[in-house]
């Protein structure tokens, strides 16, 4: 990140939460009014849109967030982006192998031991919902599974008149299905179905359609799709338009470069740039720091952002999500005699019917308490639907639990512990990467050592030298070998954190030094300046994602920090916001992105295809807005 991109940076911040502050009728002249004063303000700008005929407006914007399950994708000046189910269904070729992403995370079989610590864990839970009061004081009811399979013993569908969705087959598409109409493709005609994310990462793997050149095939033909049918602009026009691609805030360095040259070259977009998801968070939501926790399908990730910054040594992921709530939702349901026993969380649209289901009912609010009415329709093409009146007690509750109770997704399988921003790896096209500012700044480290060892041995006597000089030494290699070994630089420890501990030990790695024992006097305005940004984050953690909707999960969150936030560390208020200005959580770091992409001041991060063909990775170290 170049010297001049950080100098702006608060200014971006600053800039951003009083767009976010405007009224939404007022944004577009708001809007306008940045684009053109930044048409004056950067020349190589202006000159590349002269040519093109045509001025930088937040129409000309296209913002992309791509996630795990769904894709949202709009022009800036949008009120809200487009959202479609992130996946591609392609024909098998004839004699070829089959492959099929599910659009939920599957689960396993479990041991006889981890079936019982499963459900010893939801058992807890359960004596836990019992203890709990509701909000005027009153105890609150608990229900068990035995209660819910007796109601549900009479429970009979009601049959409805014939289906009129329709399967897609390979005689309705040339090549591909795209969106929710994969959900449709006909199991019989056999079409390999790519999720290109998964985990919030590039969804690589050693089967069909895996390798990179694949994934980012699928993803060239996704986009295009969409914005040709879905923003109506035509390929052909994109190079006077420019692109944000809203990416993980635990990237990879080489996935990256290749959707920048994904943007730039194979779809053509005439500039763009690239944005963190929390920081996108933290824009949309007009705040200038804060703890960002991102609740996706498939990924929880946690990282504490200030000034338009997200820092590095507090990042972590935690690999479940909205996906890992819905499988454990559908196991306790089968526990209680769930009157739908053909449902298969494997199929396609089993697995959308209990996405909605989890979505419209499961909370923590405790003051929903005892059996509650759960209505449903299965709908199948060319069959009569069947409406389902079930009930349903503490299992709405119980699933959402789970991100405070992490045992339970075992029954997912997959290691789902924490991980950090992992050690840059060296990149020939990057001759100043970050293998070789480890071995420069080591070898700069070790002559400053040797010069200063011989200073003083050139101005003390022997013995002085010897004890003075040798233990001054021995202290500032320690220092030195410290440095190179940063926080900043390593993964962090891996563990199973619940989301309350993964916050915590986010927030506690805020500004952390190694040399916090340092004899050194000017270390202590560093520390009580780490110490103030701690407090900074304890009282403002936001909320973003499709997973942050359950009714009553920021007062349960908030619940849960008071009881471990360090005495020291305590601010006044703790704010957990959720929906930022009554948006939808999943749209935040899209709304934030379109806010940045406007700003005047964040012109600078373009990059246009000449400079990308011509320098490459290298301009990514220089106009990132995050540390490359």
């Amino acid at each position: 990140m170049s010297t001049l991109a950080n100098r702006n940076f608060k200014s971006i911040s600053q800039s951003a939460q009083s767009m976010a502050s405007v009224p939404e009728q007022n944004k577009g002249t708001l809007e306008a009014q940045s684009a053109q004063t930044s048409s004056h303000a950067v020349s190589d700008t202006q000159d590349e849109f002269k040519v093109m005929g045509s001025s930088l407006t937040t129409k000309k914007l296209v913002i992309i967030h791509p996630g795990s399950k769904h894709l949202r994708i709009g022009r800036a000046s949008d009120v809200n982006p487009h959202t479609i189910l992130h996946a591609i269904a392609r024909p098998r070729r004839k004699d070829g192998p089959l492959h099929r992403d599910p659009v939920l995370i599957p689960t396993v079989v479990l041991s006889k031991e981890n079936k019982l610590l499963v459900d010893e864990m939801f058992q807890s839970m359960r004596g836990t919902l019992q203890s709990c009061l509701r909000s005027d004081g009153t105890p609150r009811p608990a229900t068990s599974a035995q209660q819910v399979a007796t109601a549900n013993k009479q429970c009979t569908p009601i049959q409805g008149s014939v289906s009129k969705l329709q399967l897609v087959t390979k005689s309705d598409v040339e090549d591909y299905i795209i969106g929710d109409q994969v959900l449709y493709a006909h199991p019989m005609d056999q079409f390999n179905v790519h999720f290109p994310f998964r985990h919030g990462d590039l969804n690589i793997h050693s089967g069909v359609g895996g390798s990179m050149s694949s994934v980012l095939a699928d993803l060239e033909t996704i986009w295009g799709h969409c914005i040709v049918n879905l923003l109506e602009i035509p390929k052909s026009e994109l190079k006077h338009y420019r692109a944000v691609l809203v990416i993980p805030d635990i990237y990879n360095r080489l996935f990256l470069k290749e959707l920048v040259s994904l943007l730039l070259t194979h779809l053509g977009f005439g500039g763009c740039f690239l944005l963190q998801d929390h920081v996108a968070a933290t824009f949309g939501a007009g705040l200038g720091a804060a703890c960002v926790v991102d609740l996706g399908d498939q990924k929880t990730s946690v990282s504490c952002v200030e000034d338009a910054l997200s820092q590095r040594a507090t990042r972590i992921r935690l690999d479940y999500g909205g996906s890992d709530i819905t499988q454990s939702f559908h196991y306790l349901l089968q526990r209680a005699g769930f009157p739908y026993k053909e449902c298969q969380p494997q199929h396609p649209l089993d697995a959308a019917l209990l996405t909605r289901i989890k979505e419209g009912y499961c909370h923590l609010n405790l003051d929903f308490c005892g059996l509650r009415d759960v209505n449903f329709v299965v709908e199948r093409p060319g069959v009569p639907t069947l409406r389902f009146h079930v009930k349903v007690g503490d299992e709405l509750l119980l699933a959402p639990l789970g991100l405070f109770n992490t045992e339970v997704f075992a029954l997912t399988g997959q290691d789902k512990r924490g991980q950090g921003q992992a050690n840059a790896s060296g990149d020939p096209e990057d001759p100043h990467d970050a293998n070789y500012l480890r071995e420069t700044s080591r070898r700069a480290h070790k002559e400053a050592l040797e010069n200063q060892s011989a200073s003083a041995a050139s101005m003390d006597t022997v013995e002085n030298s010897t004890n003075a000089g040798g233990q001054g030494d021995e202290d500032l290699v320690v220092d030195s070998l410290a440095a190179d070994a940063t926080p900043d630089d390593q993964p962090q420890q891996q563990l199973l954190y619940s989301l309350d501990q993964a916050i915590l030990h986010s927030i506690e790695r805020c500004c952390e030094l190694f040399f916090e024992n340092s004899k050194y006097e000017f270390v202590l305005p560093f520390l009580k300046a780490s110490d103030e940004m701690k407090r900074r984050m304890y009282s403002c953690i936001l909320l973003v994602g499709g997973g942050a909707k359950f009714e009553g999960l920021s007062t349960w969150l908030h619940n849960r920090l008071l009881l471990q936030i360090p005495f020291q560390f305590r601010p006044e208020q703790t704010e957990i916001i959720v929906g930022p200005k009554e948006m939808d959580p999943s749209m935040v770091a899209w709304k934030g992105a379109a806010i940045m992409s406007a700003l005047e001041s964040g012109q600078e991060l373009w990059i246009r295809p000449a400079e990308w063909k011509k320098i490459g990775v290298r301009l990514l170290r220089e106009r990132a807005p995050f540390y490359w």
